[in-house]
């Protein structure tokens, strides 16, 4: 009966059919999953995705679990060892953790996330100032801008890069007090804040300084991303650059959602993502950075055997409750395309 049930929610993440208009085509599809699971089998022939998926998730119950709690996004209740290893879920109906699942898969390629060649933290440089600008138009002090239309936004970020040395993240004014938005009384809704986390937490330290680490970690693809035009990178060209800077495809596949997700989390959409807008877009629908967001980070659980979970999560809850289609839309296709990248790997022959 188990498998029956399971069985159905597969073919209804596989099979469903969409209101948004697709652009990834089925034929680039494929040849996309191709040059990822070639890219790994290359670099890791004896390998399983068996292997992939212990290893990852023992990184992230290691090395990453311990300081995600400093930053409190809604997630669920974590599981017992036990029950995940009877279940497969590590939480339910997700572990905070498991939004950091990229981290995994870079510490997976680079445990010591060391870099070709030295580079200034540039991503955070940017994560920092698009915060504080934001905050300085939230409380009237500045006008509504649009980070991805100004002309000098690479000087502002290299100027800003002091602000971030070390793996800090400032969010403090000369007073000692947080810099946040100043909330009107009856404003319902927490203020927008310097801080990333809850500097009240006891892992906020912690968690601080390894957020910074995969910051700069990112910077170089990030500020390759910054030198592109708008909506011309394709899932291609972004792997394989990603591949050529970091040297693995583990690695690549951790890197980009990394970059993604800040610019779609850490920073307000309408005025300051800026290297989202630089991607082809996939599927029909206006937010753009949630969209790419959601696809390489989808991407990842797929890789390691989630697609049944997360696609089943999916579907209930963007689908059905919320009736966001285009998340919905560019989750299933991720995992569609995961799936591809999946079988590719497991039979290579097909890529021929």
């Amino acid at each position: 009966m188990k498998k029956l049930i399971l069985s159905l929610i597969v073919m209804l993440v596989s099979l469903s059919s969409f209101a948004n208009e697709i652009y990834f085509s089925k034929e680039r599809m494929n040849r996309f999953a191709c040059k990822v699971a070639q890219s790994i089998k290359v670099a890791y022939p004896d390998k399983t995705l068996k292997d992939f998926r212990g290893e990852i998730l023992d990184l992230l119950r290691t090395d990453i679990n311990p300081w995600v709690d400093a930053y409190p996004i809604p997630a669920g209740i974590s599981l017992p060892r036990y029950v995940e290893k009877l279940t497969g879920f590590p939480g339910f109906p997700m572990d905070r953790s498991e939004y950091y699942l990229q981290n995994a898969f870079i510490l997976f390629g680079n445990p010591k996330l060391e870099l070709k060649e030295p580079v200034d933290n540039y991503f955070s440089s940017f994560i920092h100032l698009a915060r504080k600008r934001h905050i300085d138009y939230l409380n009237g002090k500045t006008k509504k801008f649009s980070l991805r239309n100004e002309e000098n936004l690479r000087q502002q970020i290299e100027e800003h890069l002091p602000f971030v040395a070390n793996f800090t993240f400032p969010f403090l004014d000369l007073d000692g007090l947080p810099i946040t938005q100043t909330k009107k009384p009856g404003s319902k809704g927490k203020p927008f804040t310097l801080a990333i986390g809850n500097p009240d937490h006891k892992m906020f330290s912690e968690f601080t300084v390894e957020s910074q680490k995969y910051n700069q970690f990112s910077s170089p693809l990030f500020v390759w991303l910054l030198d592109q035009k708008n909506f011309s990178v394709t899932p291609e060209k972004l792997f394989s650059k990603a591949l050529e800077i970091y040297g693995d495809p583990i690695v690549a596949l951790g890197v980009i959602p990394w970059i993604m997700s800040g610019d779609a989390l850490t920073v307000d959409r309408q005025t300051s993502s800026v290297v989202s807008y630089k991607l082809e877009r996939l599927v029909e629908g206006d937010d753009v950075p949630g969209l790419h967001y959601h696809f390489w980070g989808y991407l990842t659980q797929g890789f390691i055997g989630n697609k049944l979970r997360v696609g089943t999560l999916a579907f209930i809850y963007e689908k059905l409750y919320q009736k966001d289609i285009q998340d919905w839309t560019i989750d299933a296709l991720s995992l569609k395309t995961s799936q591809q990248i999946r079988d590719s790997f497991r039979h290579p022959e097909r890529c021929l």
